[in-house]
């Protein structure tokens, strides 16, 4: 329930920005809007490397993309930007990364298991459902090289590099259930953990955790060629205030490809990190997420 409000809000945040120019144009039907509005899905092919704790429960994680194919249980990712700027030097965005995963079955080892005796552990599998929003602003403090459009159409930016400062936040929520596999029998000695009915599992659940880091960061565009575009961006976020410390760095090549109903397309390839260090509670409620995901992106990109 709560990630369904949460997903209707991300839609009427979109449905607003995307008024936004629509708006202009109307009101000034032969003005050109300062606005312009960018939307992308993507997709983000993951590798996953840290460690997990759940109810005071710790593993090392370490997998990718196409272990999670060949052995989850489930997995459901729904990942996209969106981003109104204005005059080109002031933007407005919000990135949202939504998952639903079982990591599957692997083998175990260095398990801190207070309050557990029994048969050795054998191997343990992770369900993460994680919802990951960055909203923030960017503004262009600087931009160098020369103005090319005098030369022919299309050749307007071309070969100039962009500087932007970003301040924003990342939301992050988190809902984990570790399963733990025995040789045999198990005796759960601390109310945090469930026992499966033939008292060979164990699950250690996180219930719904949920914080927001700050962030503070930067941008580069540069304008390769008409229609190509590469941009770099890089933050750093929590400082103590959600988590430890987080981190994103991301660098992005996109060209366009055609235009239709008033749309320019471009498609988008890259390479993305996302790093955080996040600890509440202790003991047997102890919660840590050390996690560093990286990985290739695809998606579209829609622009007008």
């Amino acid at each position: 329930m709560a990630l369904r409000k949460v997903f209707a809000a991300i839609a009427v945040a979109a449905a607003s920005l995307l008024a936004w120019p629509a708006t202009a144009q109307t009101s000034a039907a032969a003005v050109t809007s300062p606005w312009t509005f960018t939307f992308a899905p993507y997709g983000w092919l993951t590798f996953m490397s840290g460690t997990q704790t759940v109810a005071g429960q710790s593993t090392a994680v370490n997998t990718n993309a196409f272990e999670m194919f060949a052995q989850s249980q489930s997995l459901i990712s729904l990942m996209a930007y969106a981003e109104a700027r204005y005059q080109d030097r002031l933007g407005l965005f919000i990135d949202a990364v939504y998952a639903n995963l079982t990591t599957g079955t692997s083998a175990t080892r260095g398990f801190f298991l207070p309050g557990i005796s029994g048969s050795a552990i054998t191997s343990a599998s992770i369900n993460y459902e994680s919802l990951t929003l960055q909203f923030g602003a960017a503004y262009e403090v600087a931009k160098v090289g020369r103005d090319r459009s005098a030369e022919g159409p299309g050749l307007a930016g071309v070969g100039q590099t962009a500087f932007d400062v970003v301040v924003g936040g990342r939301w992050w929520y988190q809902r984990i259930d570790m399963t733990l596999n025995f040789f045999g029998t198990v005796t759960v000695n601390t109310p945090n953990l469930q026992v499966s009915a033939n008292r060979s599992q164990v699950v250690a659940s996180s219930g719904t955790i949920g914080w927001v880091d700050p962030l503070v960061g930067f941008r580069v565009r540069h304008h390769l060629a008409p229609g190509q575009h590469l941009a770099l961006e890089a933050d750093l976020g929590g400082f103590g205030i959600g988590s430890r410390i987080s981190g994103e760095a991301q660098l992005a090549y996109s060209m366009e490809f055609g235009s239709a109903i008033g749309v320019n397309w471009a498609g988008v390839i890259g390479y993305r990190a996302l790093y955080v260090d996040y600890t509440q509670g202790s003991g047997s409620s102890f919660f840590e997420m050390n996690l560093l995901q990286h990985g290739p992106l695809l998606g579209v990109r829609g622009r007008f």
